[in-house]
């Protein structure tokens, strides 16, 4: 008995201790021409080209599933974190756009300059609540705070957020 005491710890003291690092993992498999489908715990889906500039292409591009993500992060953060805080959430929209430094650099162009990589992210997101403006505005700088993804790229990039509440 005195030895399962020793072993199990109070639930204030599993609180406190500090996370251990966790790591997720996916896996990338090319199969064919310009897609991969990726594997992530029990699910999979399919990437196509890095960017594609034909609207009528049949795949959802790595960039489309970045700026995607990042619409993701902050929506249902924020729904997420209104359900914590019982603030009545009725629907959130994120629309992304992305703009690369120069993309003919990465369909190798001969002497084109700059780099392929994303320059900007604009992410404008539209709220519909009856709750107090305060209230909502308090949810939403928490969430930017609290973001993985608006964290890891406004460090890198230029990240333009926006915010509109709508009753």
């Amino acid at each position: 008995m005195a030895d399962a005491r020793r072993r199990t710890h109070s639930i204030s003291e599993q609180i406190m201790r500090p996370m251990e690092k966790y790591l997720w993992h996916v896996r990338v498999r090319s199969h064919s021409g310009d897609k991969a489908v990726v594997y992530s715990r029990r699910h999979h889906f399919e990437i196509g080209a890095p960017v594609q500039f034909d609207q009528e292409y049949d795949s959802v591009t790595a960039l489309e599933y970045v700026l995607g993500a990042i619409g993701a992060d902050v929506a249902n953060g924020l729904r997420a974190l209104a359900l914590k805080r019982r603030i009545i959430i009725d629907d959130v929209e994120a629309a992304v756009s992305g703009e690369l430094n120069n993309p003919l650099v990465h369909l190798g162009v001969v002497g084109e300059a700059g780099h392929p990589g994303i320059e900007t992210v604009t992410v404008r997101v539209y709220v519909n609540s009856p709750a107090e403006r305060k209230d909502v505005l308090g949810l939403w700088e928490e969430v930017l705070s609290r973001s993985p993804l608006v964290r890891t790229f406004s460090g890198t990039i230029k990240m333009e957020i926006g915010f509109e509440l709508t009753a």
